[in-house]
């Protein structure tokens, strides 16, 4: 049934915000409590088939932006993060777009604040070069374009002391100096972390020339 007089809104016992909507004594839908009062969904408003229509996609809107909320007060997340998580929880294509774009335009969803953070997040916690920030923030579906602006700022002196820092943590645990097969087995991982062929040439010379050790603080 789509169309016909309200004849009755009874409140969900357990969910208190939500209502459902009877139709000439028939249930017809439920919705919550912000869609009933904008649609003025209460006893005796007649309901034709072109309002029915446009309530349930309200609603279905209305759902989707709760669990986007619900999402971004655990952690933020990436405009496409959000699109993704809202077509996987069932809403159609067209509804997560919408409600992507109303929490960018809300302030809630910040791709280059996001992206910002995590590099400094990154560097300072779990030290990486540019290549494999970019990766990491191109698969979170962040622009090329923002990703370059975000890394222009990272220059080759922060990279080689991410790269010291890593460095540190991994020789304290065995003081001995090192072999050239475990002093190979670290530049080749600094590799894999991304750090470019510059950071990684400038960590072998301060290995070798300090025989195993690097320097601590800025220089």
């Amino acid at each position: 049934m789509n169309s016909g007089l309200i004849s009755a809104v009874q409140r969900d016992e357990k969910q208190k915000n939500r209502y459902h909507i009877y139709i000439d004594d028939t249930w017809a839908f439920s919705v919550h409590q912000d869609i009933l009062i904008k649609y003025n969904l209460f006893k005796g408003t007649v309901i034709d088939a072109g309002l029915y229509d446009e309530v349930l996609q309200a609603e279905e809107r209305h759902k989707a932006y709760l669990s986007a909320l619900r999402l971004l007060g655990i952690r933020p997340r990436t405009a496409q993060q959000l699109e993704q998580h809202l077509t996987r929880k069932g809403h159609t294509s067209e509804i997560a777009r919408e409600v992507r774009t109303a929490c960018e335009r809300q302030g809630y969803i910040d791709d280059w604040e996001y992206a910002r953070r995590w590099v400094a997040e990154r560097m300072r916690n779990r030290p990486r070069g540019k290549y494999a920030l970019k990766m990491e923030l191109l698969q979170k579906g962040i622009g090329n374009d923002i990703v370059e602006s975000v890394l222009s700022d990272l220059d080759q002196r922060e990279e080689l002391m991410a790269a010291r820092r890593w460095l540190e943590k991994r020789l304290r645990r065995n003081p001995s100096p090192l072999t050239p097969q475990e002093e190979q087995k670290l530049l080749l991982a600094l590799m894999r972390k991304g750090f470019s062929h510059a950071v990684v040439h400038a960590i072998r010379q301060e290995l070798s020339s300090r025989g195993g050790c690097i320097p601590e603080g800025d220089e």
